[in-house]
């Protein structure tokens, strides 16, 4: 007959080997899961999937702004007028300007703001001016050049060269279906027809009466 404190003895080792069997396993999950963590494929892959909401973003509020779809028709951006009413310096009158105005040398290279095709030249007294069709009824109109590189339904791409200026100001304009709207709200904004951009430009003001 076996003794019960024998009996006893083998119990509570079996007991504690089935408690050290369990803490191994619990503590291979555990292992397991923080390897699968800390492993640098697993931040890759999550990195990946958030990646196409992140990857623009400089700032709190950098995913409410629109991808630029434009650039300046010249290299170096001296504004010298805005659209809009002006007192003309010289008579002292109210004039409309209808495009934007920039400073430059002449013979320097006048450049497509965005990809596009020349529907049409133009020449007058100042030089000769380029209009490129952008699509959903967007164009811009560029001039005076002195001399144009390009020619009718010639595809062009943002950037590219379309002539040399004639004088030491080039005028950019942009239109939505047939309107002049301003050139600074079109180059901050991708390439859709917000209706904001169609508003025309309000009447000047009145004149002051003169005693």
């Amino acid at each position: 007959m076996r003794d019960p404190g024998l009996n006893r003895a083998w119990l509570c080792v079996l007991a504690l080997a089935s408690l050290v069997g369990c803490e191994r396993e619990s503590d291979g999950v555990t292992s397991e899961f923080e390897k699968r963590m800390e492993s640098p494929s697993a931040i890759e892959s999550d990195d990946a999937v958030a990646a196409p909401a992140t990857a623009a973003f400089d700032g709190p509020l950098a995913a409410l702004r629109p991808s630029p779809w434009t650039s300046w028709p010249l290299e170096n951006v001296d504004l010298e007028a805005f659209a809009g009413w002006r007192i003309n310096p010289t008579s002292g009158k109210y004039e409309r300007i209808d495009g934007l105005q920039l400073r430059c040398e002449p013979g320097v290279f006048a450049l497509s703001i965005a990809d596009g095709r020349v529907v049409s030249l133009e020449h007058d007294q100042a030089g000769e001016w380029v209009t490129i069709d952008h699509g959903q009824g967007i164009d811009s109109r560029v001039g005076p050049l002195a001399e144009s590189g390009v020619h009718e339904q010639l595809p062009v791409s943002r950037g590219a060269a379309l002539g040399t200026t004639a004088g030491r100001v080039l005028e950019l304009r942009i239109r939505v279906d047939g309107v002049d709207i301003d050139p600074l709200q079109a180059l901050r904004q991708p390439l859709q027809r917000w209706p904001a951009l169609q508003q025309r430009l309000p009447p000047p003001p009145p004149a002051a009466d003169t005693p």
